[in-house]
């Protein structure tokens, strides 16, 4: 995932009453007051079946490319980012089944002011990482895959405003451009023990607020009306680490 000050004040509100941050906050350490639950099991009635994209797997580095959804090859194979994914990306605030990149889906429910996770399921080649967190007004749900590729689905609840975000860390990345959620991309390359920033291109209704870089970490944050998104890159020896997320909010609308 309003007019910008609208979109301010209902994030403000969404933030204070669950008491977590955008981000990489967001995707922090479970409040101790949650319940980890163990694996989810789809309710019969509602749903869909879980997303059938192969996880990435297998040795090397992992490889960003214009197509394909991430993720899309097998055990041993590159994972390869889909630039503007709709399975990488918020475009809509709601309950039901959701697609995280191409790591599982995830459904979810709003019932009596509070939400119900219903159902977390990896696709091939994915599992969970951790138990779901679930708690009355927030939800967590992280997927894992070889090579330390991790996608976070997580849904937040403060009265009639939520907020959904996806995140997708990817060990040992390669050069190339990366999408960050439905925000736009960033290019970059790296060169012995250094990372230069090539190219920043939000999308339609998105601006760059943030552009930082570094011989060894990329900063890069968009923003629009309802929602934010971030990029950071960093590199520890010649291992580079990127995380992608994307956040919007808005009223809840149930499915």
């Amino acid at each position: 995932m309003l007019p910008a000050a609208a979109g301010a004040v209902a994030v403000a509100a969404l933030l204070g009453g669950c008491g977590l941050g955008f981000g990489d906050e967001m995707i922090g350490t479970p409040s101790a007051t949650g319940t980890q639950a163990g694996p989810v099991v789809p309710e019969p009635p509602t749903g869909s079946g879980p997303a059938q994209q192969s996880g990435g797997g297998g040795g090397g580095s992992t490889t960003p490319s214009s197509s394909g959804p991430s993720g899309s090859g097998g055990s041993g194979g590159s994972t390869q980012p889909s630039s503007g994914s709709q399975a990488a990306g918020v475009t809509e605030v709601r309950t039901g089944t959701w697609d995280v990149g191409d790591a599982g889906q995830v459904q979810f429910a709003v019932r009596q002011g509070q939400l119900q996770l219903l159902a977390a399921t990896p696709a091939s080649g994915w599992q969970q990482a951790q138990p779901p967190t679930t708690q009355p007004d927030a939800i967590e749900v992280v997927f894992g895959a070889p090579l330390g590729t991790k996608w976070t689905f997580q849904v937040q609840l403060s009265g009639s405003t939520m907020q959904i975000t996806k995140q997708k860390t990817v060990a040992k990345a390669a050069d190339g451009s990366y999408p960050v959620g439905a925000a736009g991309s960033v290019d970059f390359i790296s060169s012995g023990s250094q990372l230069k920033l090539t190219n920043v291109a939000p999308e339609g209704g998105w601006s760059v607020t943030q552009r930082q870089s570094s011989p060894t970490s990329i900063s890069v944050s968009f923003k629009q009306a309802a929602g934010t998104a971030q990029f950071t890159a960093a590199m520890s020896g010649t291992d580079v680490t990127v995380t992608t997320s994307q956040q919007l909010s808005g009223p809840v609308t149930t499915t």
